[in-house]
């Protein structure tokens, strides 16, 4: 299916989730072969940072903008995310100034965080005529992701966000993160999960974890369904949280429906229901 996108868009766009959704697919693949599919999506990446890595962290994206738009993905890696969440690594720290603006996983700020100057000076940049920003990610990249929504349009110097799209996110923050994160960005933050994923779950709500935006859930039958009809659910996967010790066994269904591959194929199928 040939990939399009609406920069101006201000709500739900399926165009814009499958648009993502390859973006947060081809962030997982070879600086190389990242510069060659964005060339193809009519990126120009000449004389630009478009990549950005971390040693020290292992923390990967990359940032592309055109005339009308601007794409951060951020990499994931479910093996990072199990160590977070069940290590010591999962307290927490405030992630502004402002004590007021709740805590986000120690880990999760750190990982950004080494990445941070570089990134928003590449946004700032490329944004030379008001383009509409974009972030996304997978896995541990869609907590990055959200973070940084959170850290360019919240905390200051502010960088308006126009658009988030995660799939198979952990949480990244206590109640009050994810109040805050609601109070300015719920309109535009699109969280999808899709049917057993088990790394939604994590870290969990009794370490006091809470998801933010808007949830849009892939039920088993891959049909999407939206935060207006899925209060059921989510009380239903408070209840069946289950052991923790056993939750990443590599072997289960809640690791099959975690495919970045598998968010993609949802995505297509969503789109052509529009």
């Amino acid at each position: 299916m040939a990939l399009s996108f609406n920069y101006r868009a201000k709500s739900l766009s399926k165009m814009n989730m499958l648009y993502l959704a390859n973006c947060a697919k081809l962030v997982y693949q070879s600086k190389a072969k990242i510069e060659s599919e964005l060339t193809k999506l009519g990126f120009d990446l000449t004389d630009k940072n478009f990549f950005l890595s971390s040693t020290e962290t292992d923390t990967q994206c990359f940032v592309a903008g055109d005339r009308r738009k601007i794409i951060v993905a951020f990499r994931g890696s479910e093996r990072k995310i199990a160590d977070w969440a069940t290590n010591a690594k999962a307290i927490q720290r405030h992630w502004t100034d402002d004590q007021d603006d709740g805590k986000v996983h120690r880990g999760f700020y750190r990982a950004l965080d080494s990445l941070w100057d570089e990134l928003e000076k590449e946004i700032r940049n490329l944004r030379t005529d008001s383009q509409t920003l974009w972030i996304t990610g997978h896995s541990l990249g869609g907590a990055l992701a959200t973070l940084a929504a959170a850290r360019l349009h919240i905390d200051s110097p502010k960088i308006a966000v126009n658009g988030l799209y995660t799939f198979g996110q952990p949480r990244i923050g206590n109640n009050r993160f994810a109040k805050v994160f609601n109070s300015k960005l719920k309109n535009i933050s699109f969280r999808c999960v899709n049917n057993n994923d088990v790394v939604t779950r994590v870290p969990p709500q009794i370490f006091n974890y809470s998801h933010i935006g808007k949830l849009m859930y892939f039920d088993a039958k891959g049909k999407l369904r939206n935060d207006r009809n899925l209060s059921w659910w989510s009380r239903f996967w408070d209840r069946v949280e289950g052991r923790y010790d056993d939750i990443f066994d590599l072997d289960t269904d809640g690791i099959g429906d975690h495919s970045m591959a598998e968010y993609e194929r949802l995505a297509i199928k969503a789109r052509k229901k529009r």
